[in-house]
């Protein structure tokens, strides 16, 4: 069905074939390097907003 969609668009369904292998191996690997993150990872993030970095910042002033 979706080869028969690239064809009538004249001549670009190779095009159309790789692009859309190329997304789904994307999209893949992508989940598959979200699962693998680290519960500890997530937290410190999660947590990044919320930190004050006030003094790093005066120190970086008074240099």
């Amino acid at each position: 069905m979706l080869r028969d969609i690239f064809k009538t668009v004249g001549g670009i369904e190779s095009y159309g074939l790789f692009s859309m292998i190329f997304f789904v191996v994307f999209f893949a690997l992508l989940l598959l390097h979200t699962f693998s993150i680290k519960s500890k990872d997530v937290e410190d993030f999660s947590r990044m907003p919320l930190e004050d970095f006030s003094k790093e910042s005066d120190e970086i002033q008074d240099i």
